[in-house]
């Protein structure tokens, strides 16, 4: 949808440009250079007049190749010049706690941003980025909070949103009320890997090392590259003795991506891939 509206923007500046041309040419009769003339006073002031717009998107695309440090600067410009964007708020706000800056500003932001949002789907973003950072700052009730006043608020609350808030409750140590979330985001979208992952770990954590192995299994059948399953499959395989086995789950958790919202940590999934290539070596 994205895509369909900003090529109707696109074929629509195009002919509005053209029937510009046709006015200037063929009906007032002008020179050229009046034309050209005519063309950059016209960008110039669309520019002017969208300059907070452009660099929004300026700021976004950036955020989403993976180039932050450019990012930041230019979101941080668009946000202090007013921008309306919630997604540039957003982005600013998790910037700054990736690196752990000021937390503050960021949790401003991220108000900002729900204030802004005109749409349950933006409003729905904006919380839960708020939700994570809390748990980047080390505060996972704050989290929670987040996330239930959200579940309060919206008639509708996805199985992205209840596997987030079913993690923060399995962190904070209340692995009932985790079951209770994660079981709720299967029943809601049963294929949805990371709810698996939960539950494996939930298991785990209670020591039903069986119905762990079954849901990290059926987690990693849906999607392979979870480093958390594959770290604690390594885990419970090589607690059995196969140490073959153990080896690759190891090796896919360390090449695995590892965001806010795992247990282990690449220093974790690196030293076990680490061991084992030193044993075969």
């Amino acid at each position: 949808m994205p895509n369909v509206k900003r090529n109707l923007i696109v074929i629509g500046s195009a002919m509005g440009l053209y029937g510009l041309y046709v006015l200037l040419i063929l009906v007032l009769g002008l020179d050229f250079w009046v034309i050209l003339a005519v063309y950059a006073v016209v960008i110039v002031t669309l520019y002017i007049i969208n300059r907070k717009a452009i660099m929004s998107l300026r700021g976004n695309y950036f955020y989403l190749t993976g180039n932050l440090g450019r990012a930041r600067t230019i979101l941080q410009k668009a946000v202090d010049s007013g921008t309306k964007s919630p997604a540039s708020h957003i982005y600013l706000a998790l910037i700054l706690m990736r690196e752990d800056t000021n937390a503050n500003d960021a949790f401003k932001y991220l108000d900002r941003a729900i204030e802004l949002s005109r749409n349950p789907v933006d409003k729905r973003s904006a919380t839960i980025s708020k939700a994570t950072c809390h748990w980047m700052n080390k505060d996972a009730k704050a989290a929670i909070k987040t996330l239930e006043d959200m579940r309060a608020s919206q008639e509708y609350t996805n199985a992205p949103t209840l596997v987030s808030l079913g993690f923060l409750y399995m962190v904070d140590g209340n692995l009932a009320k985790a079951l209770e979330i994660t079981n709720i985001a299967i029943d809601e979208e049963a294929d949805h890997a990371a709810a698996w992952d939960n539950l494996g770990q939930i298991r785990y954590r209670e020591d039903r090392i069986e119905e762990a192995r079954e849901a990290f299994v059926h987690a990693l059948s849906l999607k392979d590259t979870l480093a958390d399953s594959n770290y604690y499959m390594g885990i419970i395989t090589e607690q059995d003795g196969d140490f073959t086995a153990a080896a690759e789950y190891f090796r896919k958790a360390a090449i695995s991506p590892i965001g806010f919202f795992n247990t282990v940590t690449q220093e974790q999934t690196d030293a076990k891939y680490e061991e084992y290539r030193s044993k075969e070596a």
